[in-house]
């Protein structure tokens, strides 16, 4: 169930001086900064919906699976650097790590979509870049669930730099998500 792919520590496609600048950012408590797709990114506090819908996946991985839906902690890809909205992994997974790290371990991000117009740019960042990122990360499964299209992907099956298999559902509706979290996600809630 753990992924197991050597990342180097140094993303090949980003420049020395810009993971520098991104190491240094000082960022307000609450803001989250990334490395995608060779631009730095800085995504303000969640609102009330995503954080539930964030919870709901939380709750399903935890009692289907007994693992724990981790936050605030940055993947190291060959890609660049990301911080899911959740990454799901066992208790303790990253204890002992630095603030990032390589996905080892980990079965599945999540990242929910804000849910504004003037969002459309972050969006199109998960649909894209953030997607190829985990998958050049061999990370065995991605959920994105997509405000914006009110529906709920999970890619699966990464080869290079994106997955082969996709299937996704209208918000509401049950998603079956393959091996190692084979089950069925109820939208429901979300």
């Amino acid at each position: 169930m753990t992924a197991t792919h050597e990342v180097p520590e140094e993303p090949p496609r980003v420049h020395a001086d810009l993971r520098e600048a991104f190491a240094a950012l000082d960022v307000k408590p609450g803001f989250r900064a990334e490395l995608v797709d060779g631009e730095i990114s800085v995504s303000p506090p969640r609102d009330g919906r995503h954080e539930t819908i964030v919870v709901a996946v939380d709750d399903w991985v935890r009692e289907v699976h007994r693992l724990r839906l981790h936050r605030n902690l940055t993947l190291i890809s060959p890609e660049g650097e990301y911080v899911p909205d959740g990454i799901a992994a066992p208790k303790g997974a990253f204890a002992g790590r630095e603030w990032h790290s390589k996905p080892d371990g980990v079965a599945m991000v999540l990242e929910v979509t804000s849910g504004g117009s003037r969002d459309r740019k972050s969006a199109e960042r998960d649909r894209g870049p953030k997607r190829r990122g985990y998958a050049a990360a061999d990370i065995p499964l991605y959920l994105l669930i997509d405000r914006l299209e009110d529906k709920a992907t999970i890619f699966s099956e990464p080869r290079g730099d994106d997955y082969t298999h996709s299937a996704s559902v209208v918000l509401g509706e049950d998603l079956r998500i393959p091996a190692p979290l084979e089950g069925v996600l109820p939208t429901g809630e979300f």
